[in-house]
């Protein structure tokens, strides 16, 4: 290595590790075209050189000196811009600004610590937003010759994006994006738009059974998100990461599969209350975001189609499963159901305070479009009326509602009894899990440390079942030491392989098949819970 060129490359090392402050090496002579591992090289060298220790001080290890180092490069349009860019500091700040007024504080009785955070929380979520607001995006508006009280039949499509901006979100590189907009079905049957997206793999999943590759066919995943809010705001398909991101979707299409993921209706199209967490009418949703898309692409997507959920997704899922027992689709495959609540009321009541506050008024809010005469009163106190009333104001999500309803204030945001009331038990009836005919075969995935989903609570569910309906094929996958959403990441390879199979054709005996899965180094050396999340570079 030239002794001119370790130079350049000292210089461009010494830059601060924490913030990568603007960096000038317009005196370094151009790299000769060097690919990253020659670059590496260079680095290498440098680190090893004696006198230069200072450089990598605050790194534990060489592979963390590496890293920076791919940072420092991907900052670069080409490596040869050594001699003329500059590096320039990530903004840590937010797009938005948004602050409360003093109307909003008083009404909702927030202290100066919880308005504040849902200041912070609230900028998070906005910032968050792929280029528009969610509220404000244009796409998400019908035609003006469209209304609700007329729209085609369900599994219609209404408007489409074929190709979105994908340097507006934070997706994988190679995968791309289509948005949709398409009519569902609520809990009546009554008709109602919603939208969707589709991410789109590189090339299409090779299929063992024909074993080749289509250019133009993508088999299908219809996924259901977990829960990302009851606002309009809180639509996956406007969010960077798209909500899910790794847990289910991202992966999903890096394995070659096409995820049809719907956003449920209410959550993006505007002036639609959402019934969440009414998961046969979010199965619904699910089914008829898979056939819109299969009409509008019908020679790129697959007629076979698989369903996969997680949390509130899983719970959809197994709905799914319930609903194709009744109201079979063709092409459908089969169900991963992960996380997946089983009997509502008694996961909600294992849950800790904040989570259950947050999540009865998120359903009470769009209660009142499901059943006649229910008001939020009704499981509220004055205060849970309020701050819900606050939430559909702000078009907030879920990380504004779990600073609205944190139990730290000491405020009792619902009425004593409300699990008692006789909507709360309609809602439970018609829209737990289990011990019910279903379409297999079902995968469902659990951990036995999860918080939300409770393990005792889906494993009681499993077993009534599968006691009930011995012949369904059930396969029941427990991972110890795993919680809520890392059970997708735990199980990843189980449902890779599973989808994989029943596009390949693969059979499953009839009958119920009960698995724990222990980590092969053991649980206390893995990582608990997710520890950091998905940025955006272009603030």
């Amino acid at each position: 290595m030239r002794s001119h060129d370790k130079a350049c490359a000292r210089r461009l090392w010494k830059v601060d590790v924490y913030r990568l402050r603007r960096f000038e090496a317009k005196s370094c002579v151009a790299w000769e075209a060097p690919g990253a591992v020659t670059m590496w090289q260079y680095i290498k060298v440098l680190l090893w050189s004696p006198g230069h220790e200072e450089y990598i001080f605050h790194y534990k290890s060489f592979r963390q000196a590496y890293e920076l180092s791919m940072k420092v490069l991907t900052s670069f349009t080409c490596v040869a811009a050594c001699a003329h860019a500059q590096l320039q500091t990530q903004n840590n700040t937010f797009n938005s600004t948004f602050t409360l007024t003093a109307a909003q504080i008083e009404a909702a009785n927030l202290s100066s610590a919880t308005a504040h955070d849902v200041e912070i929380a609230l900028r998070i979520e906005r910032t968050n937003n792929a280029g528009y607001l969610t509220q404000d995006d244009p796409f998400y508006i019908l035609a003006a010759n469209l209304s609700f009280s007329d729209l085609p039949p369900s599994g219609s499509i209404l408007k489409v994006e074929e190709h979105s901006n994908n340097s507006l979100y934070t997706i994988p590189p190679t995968l791309s994006l289509s948005r949709f907009l398409y009519v569902s079905e609520t809990l009546n049957g009554s008709k109602v738009p919603a939208s969707a997206y589709v991410l789109w793999p590189f090339t299409p999943r090779r299929n063992r059974k024909s074993n080749s590759t289509s250019p133009n066919v993508y088999e299908t995943i219809g996924q259901a998100h977990g829960t990302s809010g009851q606002a309009t705001a809180c639509a996956p398909s406007g969010l960077r990461d798209l909500w899910d991101n790794f847990h289910g979707p991202f992966a999903a299409a890096l394995a070659g599969f096409a995820v049809v993921a719907t956003d449920y209706a209410g959550l993006g199209i505007p002036h639609i209350d959402s019934p969440y967490f009414v998961l046969p009418s979010q199965a619904n949703d699910v089914f008829h975001a898979v056939a819109a898309a299969q009409k509008h692409w019908s020679t790129q997507l697959s007629k076979e189609f698989v369903l996969m959920g997680q949390s509130q997704g899983g719970g959809t899922t197994w709905a799914g499963a319930q609903r194709q027992a009744q109201r079979p689709v063709d092409g459908y495959l089969g169900t991963v159901a992960a996380s997946p609540f089983t009997d509502v009321l008694v996961d909600i009541a294992g849950q800790n305070s904040g989570q259950v506050n947050a999540r009865v008024a998120g359903i009470a809010q769009g209660f009142k479009g499901v059943r006649d005469n229910f008001t939020l009163s009704e499981w509220l106190t004055d205060a849970g009326v309020a701050r819900t009333k606050l939430m559909l104001e702000l078009q907030a999500c879920g990380s504004v509602a779990g600073r609205l309803f944190s139990p730290t204030e000491g405020i009792q945001f619902l009425k004593p009894g409300w699990n008692k009331t006789e909507s709360a038990t309609w809602w439970n009836n018609i829209t737990s899990n289990g011990k019910r005919p279903f379409a297999g075969p079902m995968l469902v995935l659990q951990g036995d440390k999860d918080g939300n989903a409770i393990e005792k609570v889906t494993t009681a569910a499993v077993k009534k079942t599968c006691e009930m309906f011995p012949q369904s094929k059930l396969q029941y996958s427990m991972y110890e030491g795993v919680t809520h959403a890392p059970i997708m990441f735990a199980a990843h390879n189980e449902w890779i392989n599973w989808i994989s199979d029943r596009f390949d054709g693969v059979e499953l005996e009839s009958g119920c098949k009960l698995e724990t899965v222990r980590a092969g180094r053991g649980a206390d050396n893995t990582i608990k819970d997710q520890n950091w999340f998905i940025e955006y570079d272009l603030y």
